[in-house]
């Protein structure tokens, strides 16, 4: 049993991020919660400063925040995005293969691609970078990948071939990069849905559903996700 000195304070915002903690950071330490966000007024200040185009100062406190709560999505986005922005190339992916275990929405792993699809560019490595590009994009279509595609083929000269789902999926693999969300990560949602439905918190339980079924169209999940929406 872990010592009493050994439980922390973290402050989580939701029943999934619970789940996730527990199994990814806490490791059988004991977590409690703090009476207030302690991450928030990190969150503030970090938007604050990038308001101000202060980027380093915004990202000290946006990891300020992710100490709080490491499994907050927002904050690692933010901490990658002012890693791009200081040209931080390998804290950039740090903190990006770091985030994959926490990709609960299929924007958040278009997210992990685009953002592996830069650092691959940062590497030099323009093939292995478009086809992050080009994956991200089954997950979410976005502008932004898109203009990172059109910069890929102004700086290489030439225009990039579109290739198949399935060709994009052997060149993932090939370099070792899952091509689905994070099975573990879908399995303590689907848990952390079933423990929120027993205790009644209905609408929490359908989150935790909802984000399974956006990553994996689950028939089974999709009929709890109209039971629950019927019985409300």
């Amino acid at each position: 049993m872990p010592d009493k000195q050994d439980k922390i304070t973290v402050s989580l915002n939701h029943i999934s991020e619970a789940f996730l903690y527990e199994y990814y950071v806490a490791k059988g330490r004991e977590f409690t919660y703090p009476e207030q966000d302690e991450a928030k007024p990190h969150k503030d200040k970090a938007r604050e400063l990038m308001a101000d185009g202060d980027v380093k100062g915004a990202q000290q406190e946006w990891i300020k925040a992710y100490f709080e709560n490491p499994v907050d999505m927002e904050s690692i986005l933010y901490i990658i995005s002012c890693c791009k922005q200081l040209g931080d190339v390998d804290g950039e992916y740090s903190y990006t293969t770091e985030s994959y275990n926490y990709c609960c929405t299929r924007a958040e792993m278009a997210a992990y691609y685009r953002n592996l699809g830069w650092y691959y560019l940062e590497k030099y490595d323009p093939d292995l970078a478009s086809a992050c590009y080009m994956y991200s994009q089954l997950f979410d279509e976005t502008k932004q990948a898109e203009e990172e595609m059109k910069f890929l083929e102004k700086a290489l000269n030439k225009k990039i071939d579109k290739k198949t789902p399935e060709e994009l999926h052997d060149i993932l693999k090939k370099n070792d990069i899952p091509t689905q969300a994070n099975p573990v990560t879908l399995a303590l949602l689907y848990k952390a849905g079933g423990e929120a439905e027993a205790a009644g918190e209905y609408g929490q339980a359908l989150d935790c559903y909802s984000m399974v079924y956006d990553l994996t169209q689950d028939e089974e999940v999709a009929e709890r996700i109209e039971k629950l929406t019927n019985d409300k």
